[in-house]
């Protein structure tokens, strides 16, 4: 087995205490402090029963290590929430994860207002708090299938779902994915994206696993990341592609030296031959596609450097989501079947392998879907192998909208919207943009003598979902598509968008 977690950053803190573990935004902090706190937050958190949760909502902050390597060391699991969720949405979460105790920034505490756990607001209370601990490694370490993370990914049901990361799960993961990249000792890795986010998470763990310095990004912008990238002398990143196109179409991205970079990983899209050329001559880096889902902890494939050279002799391997991580297995099913499907038949994604989450919290039902009688995890997304085993995706089978990196379900959206008095019903479907990759669209059938305007709706659900959820344009129509079942057909409202594009799904 991987160096645990716990036994990672001892290792580092170990041999090179003085290195530099945690810079760019906030608070810098190296290997033999980050090692010291952690204890101290481990010792406050060893009073806790083993398996307890402890909640942290905040923008990337160096807490957020001190945090999840403390719980680590206690036995304890991290639930990191996503701060752009709605309050209501923040506590249902916090109340379903039963958590003790939750770790905030001043600006995010409103949301929190009337739990009942202890709340630690950032500054001047959190320190007093880790101050306050011992620093002495209660050594509680979780291992095994011990929650370690608990990340909420939303439900198609509209309530969103706990995914169980277990100790060995990370440990795993930071192991197999980290040995796909040339991230060592010397390397400075930024991280653009949030740490509630698996991408952002298990990048940053990869980086810190390896000795390397992160380079956090607080509130990420392509303005603040080419600053970043130049001014740290940044080696690896991992970005999106719409993110990348802005960089490259950046006046200052011209003049600007990234003879440091080596590496940049990119998700939730394919990107175009014409961008990556651009990119490549602006970068000289090796480009990474890498696909995977938080039940994975972000670990399915990976798209390589060699697929990406333009002297590539396999025609539109570009558009292919790469390969299995060594360690992963990746399968196909028959649709029709059920059973495992040969070359270039579509089918459900299926995943095996150590990263590869033990279930959903509190949720034997949704954990039962999730797998089949032989342990393959159902992705819900539909694509096919090719004869080399590289993976081509097509489309969502559960419907999810992925904008900017950020998971959207229809069938939450649609709930709130059924419940205002001019929608009759309603389909939520994801179309294209070339800003965030894709955005969802709501197609309204409005009751008779009831009237409202897309600006109506709109606003209605910005009052009661987090923004990234809401529709940025409505669609009205007399009627939605049905079977003759009644089941809705959501790819014929989608096809009109889709029918020109490579493919459907990041």
């Amino acid at each position: 087995m991987p160096l645990s977690v716990p036994e990672l950053l001892r290792h580092s803190a170990s041999s090179r205490p003085d290195a530099l573990a945690v810079t760019g935004d906030g608070r810098p902090i190296r290997y033999g402090e980050l090692a010291e706190r952690s204890d101290r937050v481990a010792d406050l958190l060893s009073a806790l029963p083993p398996g307890s949760r402890v909640g942290y909502l905040d923008r990337n902050a160096t807490e957020y290590f001190e945090l999840l390597f403390g719980a680590a060391k206690a036995g304890v699991a991290l639930v990191p929430l996503n701060f752009r969720l709605s309050p209501p949405e923040i506590q249902w979460i916090l109340g379903d994860a039963e958590v003790s105790l939750v770790v905030t920034a001043p600006e995010h505490a409103p949301a929190l207002a009337g739990l009942d756990v202890p709340v630690i607001e950032v500054g001047a209370p959190y320190e007093a708090w880790v101050a306050s601990g011992r620093p002495v490694d209660p050594r509680r370490d979780a291992s095994g299938d011990d929650l370690l993370v608990l990340m909420y990914s939303s439900g198609t049901t509209g309530r969103p779902k706990g995914v169980r990361i277990s100790a060995d799960g990370l440990a795993s993961a930071a192991d197999l994915f980290g040995a796909c990249f040339d991230v060592d000792a010397g390397s400075r890795s930024m991280v653009p994206i949030p740490y509630f986010h698996i991408a952002g998470a298990g990048w940053a763990l990869i980086t810190l696993a390896r000795g390397g310095t992160l380079v956090q990004s607080r509130e990420p912008t392509p303005s603040s990341m080419l600053a970043q990238l130049t001014e740290h002398r940044v080696t690896h990143t991992a970005m999106v592609p719409a993110v990348i196109q802005v960089i490259c179409e950046m006046p200052a991205a011209k003049d600007a030296d990234f003879s440091a970079l080596r590496q940049i990983v990119y998700g939730a899209s394919p990107i175009s031959e014409p961008l990556l050329a651009r990119a490549v001559a602006l970068f000289g880096a090796e480009f990474f596609q890498s696909y995977g889902l938080t039940e994975t902890i972000g670990v399915t494939t990976l798209l390589g450097p060699d697929q990406h050279s333009p002297d590539n002799p396999v025609a539109g391997r570009l558009r292919s989501a790469g390969a299995a991580v060594p360690g992963m297995r990746v399968a196909v099913l028959d649709l029709a079947t059920d059973e495992l499907a040969g070359p270039d038949v579509v089918g459900e994604v299926v995943v095996k392998g150590p990263c590869v989450t033990p279930g959903y919290w509190r949720n034997p039902s949704a954990t039962a879907e999730a797998f089949t009688p032989d342990g393959w995890f159902r992705t819900g997304d539909a694509g096919s192998l090719d004869a080399d085993g590289y993976l081509y995706l097509h489309d969502r089978l559960k419907d999810l909208i992925v904008t900017g990196g950020e998971n959207v379900y229809p069938a939450e959206v649609e709930s709130v919207l059924a419940g205002h008095p001019a929608v009759l019903e309603s389909a939520i479907i994801g179309i294209p943009s070339e800003r965030w990759g894709e955005t969802p669209l709501a197609v309204v059938v409005r009751r008779p003598g009831v009237d409202a305007t897309e600006a109506d709706l709109i606003a209605w659900l910005r009052d009661r979902l987090a923004h990234f959820k809401c529709p940025t344009a409505v669609e009205f129509a007399d009627a939605l598509p049905r079977n003759a079942s009644g089941k809705l057909l959501k790819r014929e409202l989608r096809e009109p968008w889709w029918h020109n594009a490579d493919r459907q799904v990041g």
